[in-house]
């Protein structure tokens, strides 16, 4: 029973870092995105003194 349990603790440890770096890769694209669109939305010339 106990290996049984430890299997169990050992194979939701992986699904769970499975689960956590697909959504942090989501997370990742989607402020990637983001900043593109804010940095398209200001022009990109640079003031000269």
């Amino acid at each position: 029973m106990g290996l049984v349990l430890i299997g169990m603790f050992f194979f939701s440890m992986i699904l769970l870092g499975l689960w956590e770096r697909r959504r942090s890769k989501k997370q990742f694209l989607e402020a990637t995105r983001k900043l593109k669109e804010l940095d398209g939305d200001f022009p990109n010339e640079v003031d000269e003194k």
